[in-house]
């Protein structure tokens, strides 16, 4: 059935009726907490919730959740039970205002609005007392990756294959934000991330305490990363977007490795 021109106007300015309501409700949910953030999907709020490295103000559910027709029930209902431990209220909203706080991203029926989280600094790694058997760890270095979406993708990598932990650069880097946490499938919330303020002397200091330092990029001293022996505290150093490794950071590498293709 055809929409005269004037049902149309009348349906957009419902619509923007709506989504202002909804703006002003969100107004005043940060008047209540200031400064805060609104983690949203499944595995980043669990996270969250399990390692407490946040502080939760309010759990929001979607009021028509039907858990019977949900393949993570089990995670969802854990979510609700571990906010209600901490004492973090539950909220039942409709869909549309859980839109406005992920910013209209995949939230799967949950927000949690909770405390930010914030880079720990860090000057350089310190030695370790290698034990007999143990695997050296090996810890991901971040050259200023502004993306959030690949600086999520590359911690979540990053604690599925075992790193021990991240660090970044304190400017021109990603913030820790909710995007990046759903982007790293909640990894971001598990794993400790550090921001140095000079990425150059964190890596000499680290050398000095018998790291040693790898950086990825494309070059004719390059090596295939299977032939490095991880036989000692190691630095995978992974550069920008754009540009890749800065000139100053690539030349603190005692080896440059590739993907051999």
């Amino acid at each position: 059935e055809e929409v005269s021109k004037e049902e149309r106007w009348e349906m957009q300015r419902e619509a923007q009726a709506v989504q202002a309501e909804r703006q002003s409700w969100l107004a005043v949910q940060n008047e209540r907490f200031p400064d805060s953030d609104y983690l949203f999907g499944v595995a980043p709020v669990l996270a969250a919730l399990k390692t407490q490295r946040r502080s939760p103000y309010v759990l929001y559910v979607q009021e028509t959740m039907d858990l019977d027709k949900r393949k993570d029930r089990g995670a969802v209902e854990e979510i609700k039970r571990m906010a209600g431990e901490c004492g973090c209220v539950t909220e039942q909203v409709d869909k549309g205002r859980l839109n406005v706080m992920s910013g209209e991203r995949p939230h799967q029926g949950l927000v949690l609005q909770c405390t930010p989280l914030t880079y720990t600094d860090i000057e350089g790694m310190d030695p370790v007392e290698q034990e007999e058997g143990a695997r050296p760890p090996v810890w991901l270095v971040l050259d200023e990756v502004m993306d959030p979406q690949n600086f999520g993708a590359l911690v979540r990598s990053a604690y599925f294959l075992g790193c021990a932990g991240v660090v970044t650069c304190s400017k021109n880097s990603a913030s820790l934000s909710p995007t990046m946490s759903k982007a790293s499938a909640g990894a971001v919330e598990l794993q400790p991330i550090h921001s140095a303020k000079n990425l150059m002397k964190f890596l000499t200091k680290s050398k000095e305490n018998g790291w040693q330092v790898l950086g990825a990029a494309l070059s004719k001293e390059s090596v295939g990363a299977a032939s490095v022996k991880l036989d000692k505290p190691s630095l995978l150093v992974l550069g920008n977007e754009g540009r890749g490794l800065r000139t100053l950071v690539l030349r603190c590498c005692d080896v440059v490795v590739q993907i051999e293709g």
